[in-house]
């Protein structure tokens, strides 16, 4: 759920195996839960300390990152995770065996003469790994973007599954005070029930396929527009294996995907101080699609309303800055990414990016007050690539594409 601060089932595994532990499923439920509290309870970590816990945790990074923590970042996302599985195998009987084991009598003297030799070995490795990894992220500095969501207030639609559930994680993982909405009471009940209490979260029930419901819904639970920051309309709905010739699926997708977002717009931006003197920085980011650029035969009403909403953000971004207004306008277009509109079969499977580094993207972003974001660059490399090949190949292309599921 929070992948600084909490570790999938391999990187549990990985910690037990450099700790001389078995690996227990209910015993990294417990760890998890335990952790899922960390990114309200301690220090997050920035700079280097953060680029180091985003690193996917190997055997050998977990035994690299516990030598370092243990000198330079006593409060790293890896060190509560190695703390905690001690602490939570200490408490099982297995686990306090083997953690207890020592040896006696004559082999204790050529048993520390071997720790002391592990731990040299560990720094010769270690060090060298921290000053590569420093290097790389000195290197990269000219073209990162580690904005920081903390202590702003950031609105998602969308959040209760997805790319926006995602959004929405990434945002309170980095510190954010977020205010989600779903589209039924069982969504708002589940996504509460999943995040520990102090998550700073409000969840905003509201149908996007009725006028007005987005609004009126953010009104009832007393959401004001000028407390939040970042507004971010992440909801979507795609009706695969529907012609673009059906009308009643035509108005409903484009009743979710472009006027309950221009429904958010209007409230975000409408209700702000007029004076750009009264009113603070904010953005407005609107999540469209790589596939706007084309059609696509059973979702060609999701395309189009996603190319509608493009467009719809330029304009909107052209009468704001008409008016003098201080709302930055972020169009993101992601490529294919792990979701449940797609299929992950076949050459999806290599083209998909990560959904959690989409979402960052998106995040960082619209802190950078960037207007348009498409992730990754390749892919959109990729499709700009087939524009250019006209009509009859992608045709001939996109008509080979098995539809995705149809999600609402």
């Amino acid at each position: 759920m929070f992948p600084l601060w909490q570790a999938d089932a391999d990187e549990y595994a990985a910690a037990c195996a450099h700790l001389g532990l078995t690996p227990d499923p209910a015993l990294h439920a417990r760890i998890s839960t335990h952790l899922a509290r960390m990114p309200f309870r301690a220090p997050r970590p920035a700079g280097f300390a953060l680029h180091l816990a985003r690193l996917r945790r190997t055997r050998f990074r977990i035994a690299r990152l516990d030598q370092a923590t243990r000198l330079l970042f006593p409060a790293h996302p890896a060190r509560h995770l190695l703390n905690a599985v001690i602490a939570v195998h200490e408490c099982d009987g297995r686990g306090f065996r083997e953690l207890s084991r020592s040896p006696a009598g004559a082999a204790v003297w050529p048993a520390l003469a071997a720790e002391v030799a592990r731990f040299g070995l560990g720094m010769l490795l270690t060090l060298p790994w921290l000053a590569w990894h420093g290097a790389g992220y000195a290197l990269s500095a000219a073209w990162r973007r580690d904005r920081d969501p903390g202590g702003q207030r950031v609105l998602v639609t969308g959040g209760s599954r997805g790319l926006g559930r995602d959004v929405v994680l990434h945002c309170l993982e980095r510190g954010a005070t977020v205010v989600a909405t779903v589209r039924t009471a069982a969504s708002r009940d589940e996504l509460v029930e999943s995040l520990p209490a102090e998550a700073p979260l409000t969840v905003v029930v509201a149908d996007l396929e009725r006028p007005g419901a987005l609004a009126a819904g953010l009104d009832a639970a007393g959401v004001d527009p000028r407390s939040v920051d970042v507004a971010i309309a992440c909801a979507g709905v795609k009706r695969a294996g529907a012609s673009a010739l059906s009308m009643e699926d035509l108005r409903r997708t484009f009743e979710v995907n472009l006027f309950a977002a221009a429904e958010l717009g209007a409230w975000f931006c409408g209700r702000k101080a007029q004076s750009p003197g009264e009113a603070k920085p904010a953005s407005l980011v609107l999540v469209s699609s790589m596939g706007r650029w084309h059609g696509m035969h059973e979702s060609g009403g999701y395309n189009a309303s996603k190319a509608a909403l493009s467009i719809w953000g330029e304009s909107v971004e052209m009468d704001l800055q008409r008016a003098g207004r201080r709302v930055t306008v972020t169009v993101v277009e992601p490529g294919l990414f792990a979701s449940g509109m797609t299929r992950p079969a076949g050459s999806a499977r290599w083209l998909q990016a990560s959904r959690r580094e989409v979402a960052r993207a998106i995040v960082e972003g619209a802190l950078a007050g960037r207007r348009s974001i498409r992730p990754p660059a390749w892919f959109a490399l990729l499709t700009w690539s087939v524009l250019l090949g006209g009509r009859r190949l992608r045709a001939r292309l996109f008509g080979r594409v098995k539809p995705g599921r149809p999600v609402r």
